[in-house]
């Protein structure tokens, strides 16, 4: 019942457009050359950014690959290190199909929510590793660590201010669908009802 009420303004609005089917239309613009919404980066820019921000996430593997989590048990680490090392693995490669995802995808609010849910746990795992590395690892392997998770927030820092432009302009999108939906409704109630006709009594 929710979701039919949600479409409710959309159902409306395509009724709302073909009672004024009858009125000249502009000529469409084609996809490709139509321009992104105000206030988002162009498709081109926003791949680029991603590719950059998977680049890093990459590079992140051959890190983990060098990290021994029974050197850490062997130091006194608790065991739940070693089961968050393999956690680490499997987040990474989860975050690095999700923003691949989105790269095919630009505008689609829920792929971009997606990835950056998957980023914010990788990083959140990865600065637990990153204290367990320090107590029970190597010095060097720390500091290689934080170095790439300071790199990646920056580049993080650029895909909230897309996010969050991605999500002003689909709040947008739905009152401007709405405010439609709503002055059709007034057009539908002013319209005369159908005829009926009458039946000829034999």
């Amino acid at each position: 019942m929710v979701s039919k009420l949600r479409a409710l303004p959309f159902v409306l609005l395509s009724l709302c457009l073909t009672l004024r089917a009858q009125q000249p239309a502009s000529p469409p613009v084609p996809a490709s050359k139509a321009p992104p919404p105000q206030g988002l980066q162009a498709p081109w820019d926003i791949r680029q950014m991603l590719a950059e921000m998977n680049a890093q996430n990459q590079r992140l593997k051959p890190l983990l690959d060098q990290m021994h989590p029974q050197q850490w048990l062997d130091n006194g680490a608790p065991p739940a290190y070693a089961s968050q090392y393999i956690d680490t693995r499997s987040r990474l490669d989860d975050v690095v199909r999700s923003v691949a995802n989105l790269g095919q995808h630009t505008e689609s609010l829920s792929a971009a929510l997606d990835a950056y849910f998957r980023m914010e746990a990788l990083e959140i795992v990865s600065r637990s590793l990153l204290e367990c590395i320090r107590k029970y690892g190597e010095h060097a392997t720390a500091e290689q660590l934080s170095t790439m998770i300071a790199q990646n927030y920056t580049t993080r820092q650029k895909f909230r201010e897309y996010l969050r432009d991605l999500s002003v302009q689909r709040e947008q999108e739905c009152k401007i669908a709405d405010e439609e939906a709503q002055r059709c409704r007034g057009i539908i109630s002013k319209e005369p009802p159908p005829s009926t006709g009458t039946r000829r009594s034999r």
